[in-house]
């Protein structure tokens, strides 16, 4: 399946259909390639579980990175979701975000 950054709409509409492992298929590639809104979508659903097996820590990392990007939502979402954290899933997220925005 070819993804491109104009199908994000796309995977917010299965998000919105419920369609969540399709959703998650599409999201990865776009927050892959830098997609902030991609990213926010992408670390809510590691946090909730849709889609995709529940990891606070990728939702953290996700959320840190969409934040660095710009999305003022990555912010509030990311402190919502290191309140239910301990300190080492939190470092272990910011290592991994880190690390991400260091490959880019």
């Amino acid at each position: 399946m070819f993804v491109c950054a104009d199908n994000f709409e796309d995977a917010v509409n299965a998000v919105n259909s419920h369609n969540y492992k399709t959703a998650f298929k599409m999201i990865v590639p776009l927050a892959e390639k830098g997609r902030a809104a991609a990213q926010l979508v992408l670390g809510m659903m590691y946090f909730k579980g849709t889609g995709v097996e529940k990891n606070i820590v990728e939702a953290d990392k996700w959320l840190l990175i969409s934040e660095k990007l710009g999305q003022e939502a990555g912010k509030k979402n990311r402190i919502y979701v290191e309140r239910k954290m301990n300190n080492d899933q939190k470092i272990k997220a910011h290592q991994l975000a880190e690390s991400w925005l260091k490959k880019r």
